[in-house]
């Protein structure tokens, strides 16, 4: 198993490092969105800073540069104006998506290199796995890219 994930982590490493150089976004920027992708929900730039280890005043200006790009959102929360709520845009969820394509398609390019055999028992085994992990069947893709 640690053969395959070493073999689909460095046939990914091109492809996701190009699509990061496209989105031309900070370090910072990208954890930020795929944060919030992650949690599907708002939160305070604060906490949002806590949960990447990143400082307040790193993080605000990473969510500035967001916010201006049309990234994200942001509005002062009803219960402190003091505090800034930051959320996904339709924008800012594509971000998330196309890295998760770059590595995608070195699952795709894996699986269209097997001979049918070995396609039909690794999908088995995939599928077993899937059946009693409701955790990790929940990132299924939904697109053609894993298709057969």
């Amino acid at each position: 198993m640690f053969a395959l994930a070493g073999y689909l982590f460095r046939a990914a490493n091109v492809g996701t490092f190009n699509a990061i150089a496209e989105l031309d976004l900070s370090f910072t920027q990208i954890k930020a969105l795929c944060a919030l992708e992650a949690d599907g929900e708002e939160r305070s730039v604060k906490a949002l800073g806590e949960s990447l280890g990143v400082s307040l005043p790193a993080v605000s200006r990473a969510v500035d540069g967001l916010f201006e790009r049309g990234l994200v959102g942001r509005e002062e929360a009803a219960e402190d104006r003091r505090m800034k709520r930051v959320r996904l845009t339709a924008a800012g969820r594509k971000v998330p998506q196309a890295l998760n394509d770059a590595r995608l398609s070195a699952l795709a390019e894996l699986m269209g290199s097997l001979g049918e055999e070995e396609a039909q028992a690794l999908q088995h085994a995939l599928e077993m796995i899937l059946e009693r992990r409701p955790d990790i069947a929940a990132y299924r893709p939904t697109g053609k890219e894993t298709d057969r």
